[in-house]
């Protein structure tokens, strides 16, 4: 496999895996000898896709301009990206198998581990004792007295709905976050507060595949 073949094709997965990719960069950059103008460059470049996918990603509002700004803003990055990785990953000794498998990167040796589909779901409460604020809680069902995410996971896709009967269907929700440490912390203007709030959870990994789904949790918007 080359080095070509790390960079997901769908935009939806690229998102959510270039975040996990420079968050993991980020976290070992010292221990890796990466330097920080090098980080910097990729930074920049993420912020501007972080900007453009979003835009994009709206049907009902985007633009032409929305989508070619969308398209641009990938390509650069993406070119960033690639010659960033081959210096500073795919041949760095103080880089493991196991760091380039949790980045998504291709391993030489042809012995990559498979990244699993998550087969469990998360567990959610819900503390809604601040004013106009839901403080979303999530654990994996099979480690109830840990909040460590199950192994491959990159994080709990957070999913809503404001107000009404209790969501039966995912096309009833709209998306919110994909947190990668608990707690997410959700806000509300004035107009939501005494309504109610659902929420559906499901853990993604480094991939971008995602597992079933949570019970629904509900809170009030305190005012």
């Amino acid at each position: 496999m080359s080095n070509t073949d790390f960079i997901p094709r769908s935009d939806g997965t690229f998102h959510q895996w270039q975040g996990n990719f420079v968050e993991i960069v980020e976290q070992n950059a010292v221990a890796w000898g990466i330097p920080a103008e090098d980080i910097a460059s990729v930074k920049a470049k993420q912020s501007i896709w972080d900007i453009a996918y979003p835009k994009a990603s709206n049907k009902q509002n985007r633009t032409s301009a929305d989508v070619q700004g969308k398209d641009d803003a990938r390509n650069d990055y993406v070119d960033v990206i690639r010659p960033f990785t081959a210096q500073w990953l795919s041949n760095n000794a103080k880089v493991t198998d196991s760091d380039r498998t949790r980045m998504g990167l291709t391993v030489k040796t042809g012995t990559r581990t498979p990244v699993a589909k998550p087969s469990t779901s998360p567990v959610g409460e819900i503390d809604f004792s601040a004013r106009r604020q839901h403080a979303i809680y999530f654990y994996d069902e099979d480690s109830p007295h840990s909040r460590a995410k199950p192994d491959g996971v990159h994080g709990c896709e957070i999913y809503m709905k404001i107000d009404g009967e209790a969501p039966k269907l995912v096309s009833e929700l709209t998306y919110l976050a994909t947190c990668t440490a608990s707690p997410y912390v959700n806000t509300f203007d004035g107009t939501q507060a005494g309504k109610t709030v659902y929420y559906w959870l499901r853990w993604v990994n480094t991939r971008g595949e995602a597992g079933p789904w949570s019970s629904v949790i509900s809170a009030n918007v305190v005012g």
